[in-house]
């Protein structure tokens, strides 16, 4: 019998429905809240769009650019520093990095230091709010960048759409900073936070906590830092607490990476965990040392010849001067930390049922998604390849160090029935579940959406291989000890065919190229299953004629000479599939 529900779903729905309507009363009835919460939601949509466009501009040579920035720590610290110029973002930064760490394309190391950069490059919002939203009409330019970035979305071309979508976000940005000018302003002559401010170290502990905490909602420190300069333009805080706001936001910048990092692999984790450590370590070195850092910032921005009474160019300046000092202190003990991080967080050996190089990190990247899926699937095909070698009653690891082909010549001593359904359901079909509902949450654009297609029919020929084997099991293991030496010896090429055929799989080149090698094998492959055929070379119907051989033994090995045939097939396709589902050497 259906439970009957207590409340119905609009009365279950109703608090939510009362706190909306609500907020939208106020927002009607207050022009100062609907200046701020407008201003603030075209910032924070703008900042999606010019995510969206840097990506999508980047394409596959985004891979390239990592691989060869990151060769020394110096270079993932430029790396990171003018990704986050350029996106604006030092959330979608540390996806990013979380992901190449995951997939295996850079090293911890590197990844480390790209959030050094990051942690710098974020700063350089604050430059772009104190410069330009205290002097500059902008409402004037928004416009302009907004109608061009629409007619450029609706192009074809990627490079223009993209460029759309910069453009747009731009100008979004730019109005969202004008109304966040205008609200702050009318604030201003509402209320005056600075009466509600406690003096000193409490001050500065609370406005501490509030930068993390609205960081952490907005899920953006430039969206922390834009209210924080428009409050200080229009007098709302103090000098010393929006000082104290930007060091708050620095701490709540890691949530982003501590979120994308709930599922992900070891390596993600010790990334998003020396993320928020580091940018701990810079805050807490910031308040303790702040009458240092405070001084620092007034004779910095006199050095630099910036005017001493422009406060917001001082917070600017302070932003970048707490986080470059916390980065020079960290670069030199960066081996250190990394060991620290590998001690809290150790290797452990996945569960069969794991995936090794997947993260949900990497669906924001689809190069590297791709890239990771096509690895996975190679570890499918690894287990398919020792799931056979069982069944051909061959070691695994002997067969990939290359058994001895004489002893493929005669039967083994001792012949074993695999459960092979047992093992199915073990090794190969969840992890293959895992493939294939990774693959359905990824959007990649059409240049990589034949690959993930590639990928996906790998996965089923690698699983069709498996259940032909199968079949094959049923007779092979009588066979290979059949008392009729030509049945015996018609298995024994049977499983010589398929260990070699194992054994030159396993050993392809697995990096962009190797779907050459596998067009060769099949090849040489095809040939070999033509000799092997007793149908097709003649030698079964001599074997009927002269009693060698029963009709029933000579059905039996015309059925089982097709499974081979298909495994084969099966397993040449699936390792010509991954090989053309590999990035382009230039992109990988």
């Amino acid at each position: 019998m259906k439970p009957i529900a207590l409340w119905p779903a609009w009365a279950r729905n109703l608090p939510r429905l009362l706190l909306l309507g609500l907020l939208g009363w106020w927002l009607v009835n207050s022009a100062t809240a609907n200046e701020i919460a407008a201003g603030l939601a075209l910032f924070l949509l703008g900042m999606r769009s010019l995510e969206d466009g840097v990506r999508a501009l980047a394409g596959s040579g985004l891979e390239t650019l990592v691989r060869t920035s990151t060769r020394s720590t110096l270079g993932g610290l430029v790396f990171g520093f003018f990704a986050t110029v350029a996106t604006q973002s030092s959330g979608i930064v540390s996806l990013m990095t979380m992901s190449f760490v995951s997939a295996k394309m850079i090293s911890l190391n590197s990844g480390l230091a790209l959030i050094l950069g990051a942690n710098i490059g974020t700063t350089t919002g604050t430059w772009i709010f104190a410069t330009l939203g205290a002097s500059l009409d902008l409402a004037r330019y928004a416009l302009p960048f907004v109608s061009l970035g629409m007619v450029l979305r609706f192009s074809r071309e990627r490079a223009f759409a993209a460029t759309g979508h910069i453009l747009i976000g731009l100008g979004l940005i730019l109005f969202g900073i004008h109304y966040l000018k205008i609200g702050s302003e009318l604030f201003q002559q509402q209320f005056d936070l600075r009466a509600y401010a406690p003096p000193g170290y409490a001050g500065l502990l609370t406005y501490t906590a509030v930068g993390t905490l609205a960081t952490v909602v907005m899920q953006s420190s430039h969206a922390t830092m834009l209210l924080t300069v428009a409050a200080l333009a229009s007098g709302q805080i103090g000098f010393d607490n929006a000082l104290a706001i930007a060091i708050g936001a620095n701490i709540g910048s890691t949530a982003t990476a501590l979120l994308g990092a709930i599922g992900a692999d070891a390596a993600a984790k010790r990334l998003a965990l020396g993320h928020l450590f580091f940018n701990l370590f810079t805050a807490l070195l910031a308040l303790t040392a702040f009458p240092l850092f405070r001084a620092g910032t007034l004779l910095g921005t006199r050095l630099l010849g910036l005017p001493e009474d422009d406060a917001l160019l001082q917070l600017a300046f302070f932003h970048t001067f707490f986080n470059a000092v916390g980065v020079c202190l960290a670069l030199p003990n960066l081996s250190r930390f990394l060991r620290l991080l590998q001690r809290l967080l150790p290797d452990t050996t996945p569960a069969l049922t794991a995936p090794k190089y997947l993260s949900p990190t990497q669906l924001k990247t689809p190069d590297v998604a791709i890239e990771s899926l096509r690895k996975e699937t190679w570890r499918l095909f690894d287990r398919a390849i020792d799931l056979i070698a069982l069944v051909m009653q061959v070691d695994p690891k002997a067969m990939r160090a290359g058994e001895d082909p004489h002893e493929l010549d005669h039967p083994p001593a001792r012949v074993h029935t695999i459960d092979i359904d047992g093992l199915y359901r073990a090794r190969i079909k969840p992890l293959s579940g895992l493939i294939v509902d990774f693959a359905a949450r990824l959007a990649p654009p059409a240049p990589l959406a034949a690959k993930l297609q590639h990928i996906l029919q790998a996965s089923a020929a690698i699983q069709e291989a498996v259940k032909d084997t199968k079949h094959l099991q049923k007779n092979l293991v009588p066979g290979l000890q059949h008392p009729n030496s030509i049945v015996q010896r018609q298995y024994l090429r049977y499983r010589r065919h398929l260990v070699e055929t194992l054994y030159a799989i396993a050993h392809l080149p697995r990096e962009p190229g190797c779907d050459g090698s596998a067009a060769e094998l099949t090849l040489v492959t095809h040939t070999s299953l033509a000799q092997l055929d007793p149908l097709a070379n003649g030698l079964l119907e001599e074997w009927l004629k002269n009693g060698e051989l029963s009709p029933e033994e000579a059905t039996s090995m015309m059925n089982d000479t097709a499974y081979v045939r298909r495994i084969t097939e099966n397993l040449l396709t699936a390792a010509r599939l991954l090989g053309e589902a590999a990035l382009p050497p230039h992109a990988a």
